[in-house]
């Protein structure tokens, strides 16, 4: 299979620039807001709401299988950046 360049932007790192008084704390709520979004949205496509998330349009449901690939992206950033940030619980 041939990779097509995917015209959407994507995220970048300059999106999540630390504040000087972020914690690691601070990073991992974040984080956990995002995963809880995203599952959210993935309920939306088995079951139940799958049915209705099934009869969506092509465009639809890339649209919304791209938004939930761009919570994973902010997530793995958001996960990167506690790397760089020390604990603060020394």
């Amino acid at each position: 299979m041939t990779a097509i360049a995917d015209p959407r932007p994507s995220i970048n790192s300059s999106v999540y620039d630390l504040s000087p008084g972020a914690t690691s704390t601070d990073v991992r709520e974040l984080l956990e807001v995002k995963l809880m979004h995203l599952e959210a949205m993935l309920v939306m496509t088995w079951g139940v709401g799958g049915e209705a998330f099934r009869k969506q349009s092509a465009a639809v449901q890339d649209g919304f299988m791209w938004s939930c690939h761009a919570i994973v992206e902010e997530c793995r950033e958001l996960a990167n950046l506690t790397g760089l940030l020390v604990d603060d619980r020394q």
